[in-house]
């Protein structure tokens, strides 16, 4: 019986790996994984910016629900996509500064997961890129919840 555990583990092991390589994924266009009860205005809203024309798509990839969006374009057409995705409906936005590897020839980042927060995106702006100017950057303005007297 001990000759047979350890083929039978060897085989349950190679079955589970094989799985897990069907899981990661490339994109060549953008888009997101969302949960099947997400807003639909928020999708489609969120969508159109993804698929500006006024900054490039430079590829992506995924992991399971994780998506990692990767974009090229000079501090205007950030500040363009930024401001664009605050006017999404229902989406938490954060901006991070984040000094990518020189071989990375990405001026931003676009990160989502659908299982873990799929209503928020993180824009990942890369310190290394030669075409965003720091001090041209226009981070959109944010509201606080409302004052427990406003909701009266």
């Amino acid at each position: 019986m001990k000759h047979l555990l350890a083929p039978l583990f060897c085989a349950l092991l190679l079955a589970t790996a094989a799985e897990s390589f069907a899981l990661i994924f490339e994109l060549d266009r953008p888009g997101l994984a969302f949960p099947k009860d997400f807003p639909t205005a928020t999708r489609t809203n969120l969508m159109a910016v993804l698929q500006r024309t006024d900054c490039t798509f430079l590829g992506g990839n995924g992991f399971n629900s994780d998506t990692h969006l990767k974009y090229g374009g000079d501090t205007q057409a950030l500040n363009r996509f930024l401001d664009a995705l605050t006017k999404c409906p229902g989406l938490t936005l954060s901006i991070r500064f984040y000094r990518y590897d020189e071989t990375e020839k990405l001026d931003w980042a676009v990160d989502h997961s659908a299982w873990r927060e799929p209503n928020s995106l993180c824009v990942r702006v890369n310190l290394n890129s030669k075409r965003i100017k720091l001090d041209d950057l226009a981070v959109p303005g944010t509201k606080g919840p409302r004052l427990a007297e406003d909701a009266k």
